[in-house]
């Protein structure tokens, strides 16, 4: 029987730079690819598949892998998810075709989907009882903040040095190696027990507790996350052919401002917000923020573009916040893996779908008028929203609902 040395503390803290690491290299494409299809002029449209490829096989991912921790536990499903990670990073290290960017891109797009749930599950579950809620936002802040940090130093690397794919990937595969070995010798969260021998099996599930409020925020879901791909996935080809930053680190800010907004907004301001203020008041950023993009896409205004990020980053942020806040309580240990997989299939979902039909719109229409075509419909989802979200739940699913909430201060509307 082999003996688990690492003490829980420990574990904690390499889950959680494991988890940013996957979502820095996660990020780092953003910059990276605008910079490749410069120097190997691979047209728009490869460019966005490269994306929606990412987006797409995550969600495949989140369909089959997403639920399993919560049967088989939390360390061999993490550790295969920092392995899986570990060959994408190899993959961008020796490509020199889009062809092979692109297989690249789609290997850590399954890697990152399994990632995502399982450490959103694992950090929660590794914190001290106290804790609990500090995880909860270092798990928002990782998400989203690990996507701009990843923008930013793949914008440095492109600045200062001759071969950023190399520094950025190379540096990404040495953390996950190191952190995966700690985590292969760390407690296991998930309890021996009957749902541990259950087979395996595919399945993405809402909580019963909290699917009538998760159903009338899909759309709100659906709107944040369009916003981050309108940046993520085309702000810097956008901010290189219309605004004119170059490809270095001007567009790697333009890309890691919104992500990088939301965390400020998860850690300064989210805290001292009630979950329901922080979702309406994040939809109208959203709403404004996107506005903004759209303008500077046709006037050519960076700063207009900059403004926009910041005020979409805070809406995604206050909006991320808001519906775990809000939802998370009420969720079982041996339920939260499902439940990540369910919030991060929806946003993913709208991630990669918008990404496809933005690089077809493109080839017919060109980028500008692509992302302002975009903007428009990241416009109407975060509409639907600001009145799905004030639909009152059933009587009777809300009563269930209240019986499992176990902080019921963060519930209440």
């Amino acid at each position: 029987m082999s003996v688990r040395t690492v003490p829980q503390p420990l574990a904690f803290v390499a889950a959680i730079i494991a988890f940013l690491s996957v979502m820095a290299a996660a990020g780092a494409p953003s910059v990276l690819l605008s910079r490749d299809q410069q120097a190997w002029g691979f047209p728009d449209a490869a460019l966005t598949v490269a994306f929606s490829i990412y987006a797409l096989v995550l969600l495949g991912a989140l369909v089959v892998c997403g639920s399993v921790s919560d049967r088989v536990g939390r360390r061999p499903v993490a550790v295969a998810a920092l392995a899986l990670n570990a060959i994408a990073m190899v993959q961008f290290l020796t490509a020199d075709t889009i062809g092979e960017l692109i297989a690249a891109r789609a290997v850590q797009g399954a890697a990152t989907g399994v990632a995502t749930t399982v450490f959103s599950a694992w950090i929660m579950e590794l914190a001290s009882p106290r804790g609990r809620r500090t995880a909860e936002v270092i798990v928002i802040i990782t998400t989203a903040g690990g996507l701009g940090i990843g923008a930013v130093l793949a914008g440095a690397a492109a600045e200062d040095t001759s071969a950023p794919n190399n520094v950025v990937f190379g540096a990404a595969l040495v953390v996950i190696v190191i952190t995966g070995a700690i985590l292969s010798a760390s407690p296991e969260s998930v309890s021996a027990g009957p749902r541990r021998r259950v087979p395996a099996l595919p399945r993405v599930r809402i909580a019963e507790a909290v699917r009538p409020r998760f159903i009338r925020l899909i759309p709100a879901i659906v709107g944040i996350w369009m916003s981050a791909g309108l940046i993520l996935g085309l702000g810097a080809s956008l901010a290189h052919a219309t605004l004119h930053l170059g490809d270095g680190f001007a567009a790697a800010l333009v890309v890691a401002l919104q992500p990088l907004t939301a965390t400020v907004c998860t850690i300064v301001i989210a805290p001292h917000l009630r979950p329901r203020l922080l979702q309406s008041a994040g939809t109208t950023a959203v709403i404004v923020g996107v506005t903004a993009e759209g303008a500077s896409f046709l006037t050519e205004a960076a700063p207009v573009l900059v403004f926009g990020a910041v005020i979409t980053g805070f809406g995604f942020g206050a909006v991320f916040s808001g519906i775990l806040r809000e939802l998370l309580p009420n969720v079982r240990d041996d339920e939260k893996a499902e439940f990540f997989a369910a919030f991060y299939l929806v946003g993913y979902l709208a991630y990669g779908l918008s990404a496809i039909a933005a690089g077809l719109l493109s080839d017919s229409i060109g980028l500008r008028w692509a992302a302002v075509v975009y903007a428009l419909a990241t416009l109407a989802a975060a509409a639907a929203s600001a009145v799905t979200m004030r639909l009152p739940s059933s009587p009777t699913r809300r009563a269930r609902a209240l019986l499992t909430t176990t902080q019921g201060q963060d519930n209440r509307p």
